[in-house]
C-alpha cells in the first residue's frame, strides 16, 4: 500500500513554476558548492592540498553524488534531504537534518559579505574601521537578499552570465600562476608531499576541502522547479566535473604563483595576478570575485529559502512562513527572516574577536554542521534499500550501480569520510595563529548554540502550529495556488 504524500510533495508542484532547465541547474549546483576563495585557505597547506581534493572527490564527493541522485529518483519533490530523512528515518530526524542543511545559509551570511568586503578592499586600497566594515557587510547581505526576492528566472539569468566569467576567472588564475613559475623557474611554494595520506598533519586541510564540497543535495530543495527530472543527473555530473577541475586549477594557481609565507587566506587568489606584476589585474579580479561570491550568496538565499517553506508546509514553523509573493512565486518571509538572523550574527560575531578569527571560526563551524546534514542523505540510501526494497524491484528509476551491496558502501564511505572532516575539523585549527583551545571552544559555542536553536524552532513552532485548526491550515494552502493569480 502506498504511503500518503506529504503537502511538499504535492503544494510546490503545484503553485511554483518550473523555470530550472539544466545549464540554469549546473549554474545553480557550481555555485552553491564551489567558492574560489576557498583555494586561499586550501592552498596554505602547500602542494599536500592537491592530495587531500583528490581525496575529498574520491570519498565525499563522488559518494554523496551518488546518494542524492539515488533518493532524488525516488522522492523527486521540493523540500530534498526533509522529504528523504522523512520517508526513511522519521519526522523529527527529517526536521533536524532540513535544519542542519538550511543553517549554512545563515553562517554564509556572514561570511560571504565579509569575503567580499576584503575584496573590496584589496581592489581600492580601502583600510576600513570595524563599523564601516560591519556596516558595509550588511548593505552588501541585504542587496543579496533583495535581489532574491526577484522573479527566479530573472536572477537565474544573471546567475547564468556570472557563471561563465566564473569559469574564465579560474582558467586566468591557473594560467597567470604558471605565468609566474615560468618566469622565476620554479613553483613559489616548493613542490613537496604532492602524494599524501598524511591525515596527522593534513587533516584540517581534509575539513576544509570537504566543506567546499558540501551542498550536493541543494539544488534539491528546488525540485519542484526543475523543468525535466532528467535533468538533475546531468547537473550532478557536468556540475560535480567542473568545480573538480576548477578548485585544483584554482589552488594550483595559488601554489605556483605566492610563496607560502605570503599566501592570503581570505583574497589568495585573486593576489595571484599581483604576484605577476599586475596589479591592475589583481583588482579586476578583485572585484569580480567580490560579485560573483555575492551572486552566489543570492542563489543561497533562493535555494534555502525553500527549506523554511517546506517547514511551514510540515507545520514546523508558522503558516506564515508559507506566504509567496504574488508575482514573483518567492518565499518572501523565509528570505527576509533569513537576512534579519543573518545581520544580526553579522553584528554580534564580528564585534567580539578578530576579524580573521571570527572568519575562520564561522568557516569550521560551518563545515562541522553542514557536513553533519550529510548523514541525512547517506545514511537514507541504506535504510531505503530494505524499507522500500519492493519499489527499487518494480520501478524505473536511477540507482547507484551494483545491488544493494554496493549501494551501501558507497554510502558507508561517504559516512566514513563525513565523520573524519567533522573530527579534523574540530580538533585541528583553520590557522597557527589561532590556539587549538580558543579553536575548540568557538566551535563549540556555535554549533552549541545552533542545536540549541534548532530545538527551541522545533518545539515551539509545533506548538504554533498545532494552535491552527485543521479548516484554517486547509483554507490557507487554498490560497497558495490563487495568490498570484491576476484579476
Amino acid at each position: 500500500m502506498s504511503e500518503p504524500r506529504l503537502l511538499t510533495e504535492i503544494i510546490p508542484d503545484q503553485v511554483l513554476p518550473k523555470v530550472l532547465r539544466t545549464f540554469d541547474l549546473v549554474a545553480v549546483y557550481v555555485f552553491i558548492i564551489f567558492f574560489v576563495s576557498g583555494a586561499s585557505i586550501i592552498a596554505g597547506g602547500g602542494w599536500a592540498s592537491m592530495s587531500m581534493w583528490i581525496i575529498g572527490f574520491a570519498v565525499f564527493l563522488v559518494p554523496a553524488a551518488f546518494a542524492v541522485l539515488e533518493l532524488a529518483g525516488l522522492w523527486p519533490a521540493q523540500g530534498g534531504v526533509y522529504v528523504w530523512a522523512y520517508r526513511t528515518m522519521s519526522e523529527r530526524w527529517a526536521f533536524l537534518g532540513g535544519f542542519l542543511s538550511w543553517i549554512p545559509v545563515i553562517l554564509s551570511g556572514t561570511l560571504t559579505p565579509a569575503a567580499a568586503v576584503a575584496y573590496l578592499s584589496l581592489a581600492f586600497g580601502w583600510n576600513l574601521s570595524l563599523t564601516a566594515n560591519i556596516v558595509l557587510q550588511l548593505v552588501l547581505l541585504w542587496a543579496c537578499v533583495g535581489f532574491a526576492l526577484r522573479k527566479l528566472r530573472l536572477s537565474q539569468n544573471v546567475a547564468n552570465g556570472v557563471f561563465v566569467f566564473y569559469a574564465l576567472l579560474v582558467a586566468a588564475v591557473f594560467a597567470a600562476g604558471l605565468t609566474v613559475t615560468l618566469g622565476n623557474g620554479a613553483p613559489a611554494v616548493p613542490v613537496a608531499d604532492l602524494v599524501t595520506v598524511d591525515f596527522g598533519t593534513y587533516g584540517w586541510i581534509f575539513g576544509i576541502v570537504l566543506l567546499y564540497l558540501v551542498g550536493v543535495e541543494t539544488p534539491f530543495n528546488m525540485g519542484a522547479e526543475f523543468t525535466q527530472g532528467s535533468s538533475a543527473k546531468r547537473m550532478v555530473w557536468a556540475g560535480s566535473v567542473a568545480l573538480a577541475v576548477g578548485y585544483l586549477l584554482a589552488t594550483a594557481g595559488v601554489l605556483l604563483s605566492t610563496p607560502a609565507d605570503r599566501i592570503d587566506p581570505v583574497t589568495g587568489v585573486a593576489r595571484v595576478f599581483g604576484q605577476l606584476g599586475a596589479p591592475w589585474l589583481q583588482s579586476v579580479a578583485a572585484v569580480g570575485i567580490a560579485l560573483i561570491s555575492l551572486t552566489a550568496f543570492t542563489v543561497y538565499q533562493s535555494a534555502y529559502s525553500r527549506l523554511v517553506f517546506v517547514s511551514g508546509l510540515e507545520k514546523h514553523l508558522p503558516r506564515l512562513f508559507t506566504h509567496l509573493n504574488a508575482r514573483t512565486r518567492n518565499p518572501v518571509t523565509a528570505l527576509l527572516i533569513q537576512g534579519a538572523i543573518s545581520s544580526v550574527a553579522v553584528v554580534i560575531l564580528y564585534s567580539q574577536q578578530s576579524l580573521t578569527t571570527v572568519f575562520l571560526s564561522l568557516q569550521g563551524a560551518l563545515t562541522v554542521l553542514w557536513l553533519a546534514s550529510g548523514y541525512f542523505f547517506l545514511v537514507p540510501v541504506i535504510i531505503a534499500r530494505f524499507k522500500y526494497a519492493d519499489r527499487y524491484a518494480n520501478e524505473t528509476f536511477w540507482r547507484i550501480p551494483g545491488g544493494r551491496t554496493v549501494a551501501i558502501a558507497v554510502s558507508a564511505v561517504g559516512i566514513l569520510a563525513t565523520t573524519a572532516g567533522i573530527y579534523y575539523t574540530f580538533t585541528l585549527p583553520f590557522s597557527s595563529d589561532i590556539a587549538t583551545g580558543t579553536w575548540m571552544l568557538n566551535l563549540t559555542v556555535i554549533c552549541g548554540v545552533t542545536m540549541v536553536v534548532a530545538g527551541l524552532v522545533y518545539v515551539f513552532g509545533r506548538r504554533s502550529a498545532a494552535r491552527l485548526s485543521e479548516d484554517q491550515r486547509l483554507a490557507h494552502l487554498a490560497t497558495l495556488g490563487t495568490e498570484g493569480t491576476p484579476q
